[in-house]
């Protein structure tokens, strides 16, 4: 018998330790995915690959990723980042809360977000009263805890068994659903202020202070709780959700094992869901969510900013439930790739984290990840957005990123002080608009000459570059799209075949990070593109009034990307060892070719025949010792 060898040891830090974190736009699927991870394996959730009888290779991948599933599915703790708020309010007093909900400063940001109700918590604030002694009793509790020196196993185990106790959890949930009562859309808006307030300036009622390092202060409090979820050498955490990029740096540069998830929904399904989560709402719903998306750019770096978030995942599911996929009827003679259900693509995603390449890449991701690694070629200091084309058959056509035309200088290479000053490459690198038009120098100095001198010790020798299109904007025609300097990516790709030469794209395929604007998505439809794969939709009205008009035959099909991208794709493709190897080991087996094993065979009969030509010879030597022997 062939004893094989367990190769477990070899995949305990891949398996023993995971952080996962979800970001996406609000009814996309966060929470659902969320409560599965924290679930365990379910064949009632994860449809068996029986049920899926095509031929496409898909298919079979997703086989491969069942069995191996069911073997070795591993449930994550689950921490809710509106939970983390709270344990953070225990820190104060109760009569804090209450008068964070009273004050004049809570009630304008809401009128700031242009929401048409009124934020009045008296209602609330009766609801809430109610759970005061309990609000006291875990304050008590979590001042017992030195969260100063939190690396004591036995502060750690104190944080957990009070997040985890049932006290805490239903108080939790009964403040936010007190919250929640009267208007969704309060108890949204209130804890968004509150996350705001945390990362701006360390506090949850200062609207005020700020400070760099503030941006840390809630997720801190998640890395702790992490540390606190170790079960004996097993760490698997799920957050849900996170949505401030520098919230999702520090994880990024912690642990080699976090993984960012982005869930993603079709436009027309999550406008649905919203509606029916948000009834009587919708307005000012659309309104906190588009805030949330558009984000905080520049000094309010510490607000929500969805788009980025989205941007910086590592993996994308697609929320299709399964009985979408069973009504979609895709015709794949375009050799596309079915759809999954979120499902299905979960478990694909977690299999790989534990056992990386246990199956190859989708054409989708290998051809995304090209798009993907060719947006960081952009200039563009505002978005870089990467495009890839292929033929049908997923064969590159071309790469494309958002940069300016060939022969002009990039603008994160262009410098204001270098135009103010008349220096450096003065006439090559700047327009003659920018050189001579007197009322954009005013803006460029405006904007930079003073702050330049003033912040130079926060500059720390960085260039000072600056967006054309902003400044042009600021002093005249509002938000001209017109300006960008920069060629849209897709734009860029499409020219590079006219420029260089190449053969059609008529029924190929496009790849972009970021959906075509009105311009590409028309290019991509005179091209005759058959299929668009995005990852964040571009905020306009491309696919509506363009890529859905005129003959549905011709159509592009516009699909949301699903699928692992960036340093992620490397990180979880790439195989410990040959898989043949694994094979062999855990089999304890030796396939060896004919010509080997013959080779092997005369080896053998060589080495008996020298032995036994030697036990021959001692043969012979013993013979003649005693006929010696017998006749002296």
């Amino acid at each position: 018998m062939n004893t094989g060898t367990d190769l477990s040891s070899l995949y305990e830090l891949r398996n023993n330790y995971t952080v996962i974190g979800l970001t996406g736009r609000t009814c996309s699927g966060c929470s659902t995915i969320a409560t599965q991870l924290a679930s365990e394996f379910d064949d009632n959730v994860f449809p068996n690959p029986t049920d899926f009888t095509g031929a496409h290779n898909s298919y079979k991948k997703y086989k491969i990723i069942y069995n191996y599933s069911k073997e070795n599915y591993q449930k994550y703790d689950i921490i809710k980042y509106k939970d983390v708020l709270t344990l953070i309010i225990l820190k104060y007093q109760f009569q804090d809360f209450i008068d964070f909900l009273n004050s004049k400063d809570l009630k304008e940001r809401f009128r700031k977000s242009g929401l048409k109700m009124f934020p009045d918590f008296k209602h609330e604030i009766t609801e809430i009263s109610c759970l005061k002694s309990t609000f006291e009793e875990l304050s008590i509790e979590l001042q017992d805890i030195d969260l100063e020196h939190i690396k004591n196993d036995d502060n750690l185990s104190k944080l957990n068994q009070l997040f985890t106790s049932d006290k805490f959890v239903s108080f939790t949930n009964a403040l936010h659903a007190n919250l929640a009562k009267k208007s969704i859309v309060k108890r949204n808006k209130t804890l968004q202020v509150l996350a705001n307030n945390l990362r701006r300036g360390g506090t949850p009622y200062d609207y005020v202070k700020k400070e760099a390092k503030a941006i840390f202060t809630i997720v801190e409090l998640v890395n702790d709780l992490i540390k606190s979820f170790k079960r004996g050498d097993i760490t698997k955490v799920v957050i849900d959700s996170l949505r401030n990029p520098f919230e999702i740096l520090f994880f990024k540069q912690r642990f080699a094992a976090f993984y960012l998830i982005s869930v993603n929904r079709e436009q027309k399904n999550r406008d649905l869901k919203i509606q029916t989560k948000f009834p009587g709402e919708y307005t000012d719903v659309i309104k906190i969510l588009d805030e949330e998306y558009k984000g905080g750019k520049g000094n309010e770096f510490y607000k929500q900013y969805v788009r980025e978030c989205i941007e910086k995942a590592d993996i994308h599911i697609t929320y299709r439930s399964l009985l979408e996929i069973t009504d979609l009827n895709i015709d794949l003679s375009d050799h596309t790739s079915p759809y999954f259900s979120w499902q299905m693509q979960l478990l694909k995603y977690l299999a790989l984290i534990n056992h990386p390449g246990l199956v190859t890449p989708s054409p989708e991701e290998r051809c995304m990840q090209m798009a993907y690694s060719a947006k960081y070629n952009s200039g563009c200091i505002s978005r870089q957005v990467g495009a890839a084309i292929t033929d049908d058959f997923y064969s590159l056509r071309a790469v494309g990123w958002n940069n300016t035309p060939e022969g002009q200088t990039p603008c994160n290479l262009r410098n204001a002080e270098d135009l103010m000053k008349r220096e450096g490459s003065f006439e090559t690198v700047f327009t003659p608009y920018e050189r001579e038009d007197q009322e954009f120098k005013s803006v460029l100095h405006a904007n930079f000459e003073q702050q330049i001198i003033d912040n130079k010790q926060n500059l720390k020798g960085r260039n000072v570059c600056f967006c054309f299109k902003s400044l042009k904007n600021s002093c005249s025609e509002g938000k001209n799209q017109v300006h960008t300097r920069s060629l849209h990516a897709e734009e860029s790709a499409f020219l590079q075949i006219t420029k260089y030469g190449g053969t059609g794209i008529k029924g190929g395929k496009l790849f972009t990070t970021a959906s075509p604007c009105e311009l590409c998505a028309k290019k991509a439809y005179q091209l005759g593109i058959r299929v668009i794969y995005y990852v964040d939709p571009y905020p306009g009205i491309s696919q509506r009034q363009i890529l859905e008009a005129g003959s549905p035959t011709r159509n592009p099909d516009v699909r949301l990307f699903n699928g692992v991208i960036g340093n992620a794709y490397h990180w979880l493709y790439e195989p410990l060892m040959a898989y043949k190897d694994e094979l062999s080991l855990l089999l304890g087996q030796n396939v060896k070719d004919l010509t080997s094993t013959l080779e092997d065979k005369l080896k053998d009969k060589e080495t008996t025949i020298l032995d036994q030509s030697r036990e021959i010879e001692q043969l012979r030597e013993t013979i003649r010792y005693l006929e010696d022997s017998k006749t002296s």
